[in-house]
């Protein structure tokens, strides 16, 4: 009787690999002519913008921007801090064995760390660490056998696959702007030093053919005011919006995975109604990338055989990324900042970023080791000097997630969601941060699914067999491989042996296989 397979599509975002490199971007940066001298710089810091990727045989070319702003001190009498902006291009290329041309590739790029040396009054060089990580992927559709019929004594391993069936993914842009006005207790502006956005999401919703994504791009701003007291002063603004991003086949309340940057800062200072500076025109792109799935739950045959017949077996291995869940926990950090022999006259700002350093899975937990850089901002109480102090608070989270085993993928990250501070003394800042953690868990997993199978004709001879045989487990043996090696069932070899827990069979275990003619044909 002809073998009857009965088939299915198998339709996967197979991974095909990932790496992380680090790269050092070396450059220079110069003092425009509209600008004072260097006197002494304050603070440098920056991100790191991907323009383009492209890939090509077993590699990923990058392409980026690394941002920089400047923050120093002049002789200006009338303004002590000024800034510059500058930028510097880079290219690396980070090797992924079986990238291919027009693979989809998802590349993440950051600060490690920014180490600089003021040359002369107009000239400063800075070296910088950036770590870029890149995960290659492609759309694989395979053709699955989820059931075999027709042919006496056919026996049947079936595994269940999840995985985010992903029907579509899209990117586009939408540009942010509002004027608005400093509140009343803040001084007039002189010159806006810089401006920081980060966009949140605050709700997302999947209808049909489109993602609505409603948001809020944070600004924070640094200005020089014409306050004697208070020549440096920050505000935050919020400007909401609302963007769609068109999806052909999204269906309502379909799963989403967003991803939202800010980028192209513009701003202007005008005049209120009083001619005074104290409005700001700003607006911002931001750039919202969407993919839209659904998790699917799929059983496929990982091998087959017949009590009765020879098979000729076709098998393929697929790489499988089963989602497992999220988990995010919020931990407050505290510390102290000191500034040695200074006696701190104002506290304009302290400002920071969460790294990680480290993590590992160990006993049902994820343990993330990381640094907060806090970065505070101060004026001294001798010669009225603005400085800036630089600190590095350690700590370490626990996220339980309830599950360990090898074939875990962890995407983790750190965000910095707040900080607050308070001044002690004269020399000493006690502050407080509240960290996000969110780690993301798939479950990669490589199996050999069966793809083909064809009765070769041949009748397996079962006649010249012992009655019984007495067989010795043997490490990693399953009774689905002894019963295929003894052309038996598993349900026979359950009975005979009266086996309770058919998956905890020991090595050095007796198994006795009757010889059964009944099935042949």
């Amino acid at each position: 009787m002809a073998v009857e397979l009965i088939k299915d599509l198998l339709k996967i975002d197979q991974i095909i690999g990932k790496d992380e490199i680090q790269s050092l971007v070396e450059g220079q940066i110069r003092v425009p002519d509209t600008k004072p001298k260097i006197k002494k710089v304050l603070k440098i810091d920056g991100d790191v913008e991907v323009t383009g990727t492209k890939t090509a045989k077993g590699k990923v070319i990058v392409n980026g921007i690394v941002n920089f702003n400047v923050l120093y001190n002049t002789d200006d009498e009338l303004q002590a801090v000024h800034n510059i902006s500058a930028k510097t291009d880079f290219r690396e290329e980070i090797e992924i064995e079986g990238v291919k041309e027009d693979t989809a590739v998802d590349v993440k790029a950051n600060i490690e760390h920014i180490d600089y040396d003021q040359e002369s009054d107009s000239s400063i060089s800075v070296k910088t660490v950036i770590s870029i990580s890149g995960k290659a992927t492609y759309d694989n559709t395979i053709d699955i056998i989820k059931d075999i019929k027709g042919a006496e004594g056919i026996q049947i391993l079936k595994e269940n696959i999840k995985y985010n069936d992903v029907l579509g993914a899209n990117t586009s842009s939408t540009l942010v702007k509002e004027a608005f006005e400093l509140d009343e207790n803040m001084p007039d502006i002189i010159d806006i030093l810089r401006i920081d956005t980060k966009v949140h999401e605050k709700e997302t919703k999947v209808v049909e053919d489109k993602v609505i994504v409603a948001g809020v791009v944070v600004c924070s701003i640094m200005y020089f005011g014409d306050d004697e007291e208070n020549k440096l002063n920050y505000i935050n603004h919020e400007i909401p919006f609302t963007h769609f991003v068109e999806l052909p086949g999204a269906e309502k309340d379909m799963n989403c995975a967003l991803k939202l940057d800010s980028y192209d800062i513009n701003y202007e200072v005008k005049e209120d109604i009083n001619g005074a500076l104290r409005v700001i025109d700003i607006e911002s792109t931001v750039k919202v990338s969407a993919k839209v799935y659904r998790q699917i739950e799929k059983e496929v045959a990982i091998d087959t055989y017949s009590t009765n017949r020879v098979l000729d077996i076709k098998k393929q291995e697929v790489v499988v990324s089963e989602s497992v869940g999220q988990k995010i926990s919020i931990e407050t950090i505290k510390g102290t900042l000191e500034v040695g022999k200074d006696i701190i006259k104002n506290i304009y700002n302290i400002s920071g970023r969460s790294l990680i350093t480290d993590y590992k899975i160990m006993e049902n937990n994820v343990i993330i080791e990381g640094l907060l850089e806090a970065d505070m901002l101060y004026q001294a109480e001798e010669n009225n000097e603005i400085k800036d102090s630089r600190h590095e608070i350690p700590f370490k989270a626990y996220i339980d997630i309830n599950e360990v085993d090898d074939e875990l993928d962890l995407e983790v990250e750190t965000i910095l969601d707040d900080i607050s501070y308070k001044k002690v003394n004269s020399h000493e800042v006690e502050l407080e941060a509240s960290i996000k953690n969110c780690v993301n868990i798939n479950r990669i997993k490589k199996i050999n699914i069966v793809t083909e199978a064809e009765d070769t004709g041949e009748t397996i001879d079962r006649f010249s067999r012992p009655s019984i045989t007495i067989y010795i487990v043997q490490k990693d043996d399953t009774l689905w491989d002894i019963a295929k090696r003894y052309n038996t069932t598993v349900e026979e070899i359950i009975k005979t042996n009266d086996i309770i827990s058919p998956e905890n069979i020991m090595p050095g275990e007796k198994i006795i296989i009757e010889k059964n003619v009944s099935f042949q044909l």
